[in-house]
């Protein structure tokens, strides 16, 4: 059977729809702009047994112990701006930036609908004057993450 391209895009649409659905913020995650401070609740599996493997039959055991189960969830919360949005619909991915320790900068690309984040907590809301926010990589200190606020209605 082959599909028009119009009937693919409508397939797709209904898919992303389903998928979409699951999430229970959906609004929150749907309303989030570039230039608004989040704090995403991250999924993170830890393996139990780190071990170097060196021969196949090794890689294969520490493969098979990974997914019986024995790798333990933890989740992780990462507090910062936002800087870009890539994709659209189900893969959907945000750009977070924060300062770390000793005023490095660590940026991490989140699937906006993935089972990756857990949750998504809004802290302030920006009004900046550009689509990408990119140009904060150069900043150095406080201004590093510094964006207008916008005056929300309580």
């Amino acid at each position: 059977m082959i599909l028009s391209p119009h009937m693919n895009a409508s397939l797709i649409a209904k898919v992303q729809e389903s998928f979409a659905t699951e999430i229970s913020d959906k609004k929150l995650r749907d309303s989030l702009r570039v230039g608004d401070t989040i704090v995403a609740n991250t999924r993170i599996y830890i393996a139990k047994k780190m071990q170097k493997a060196l021969t196949t039959a090794e890689k294969q055991a520490a493969q098979k112990a990974a997914q019986s189960g024995s790798d333990e969830l933890k989740v992780q919360p990462f507090k910062g701006v936002i800087v870009a949005f890539n994709g659209t619909g189900s893969g959907k991915k945000v750009v977070v930036r924060k300062i770390g320790a000793d005023g490095i900068g660590v940026e991490k690309i989140i699937p906006l609908y993935g089972n990756i984040l857990e949750s998504v907590e809004l802290v302030s809301r920006g009004k900046p004057r550009r689509s990408k926010l990119y140009y904060l990589r150069n900043r150095i200190g406080k201004k590093a993450l510094r964006v207008k606020e916008k005056a929300v209605a309580a």
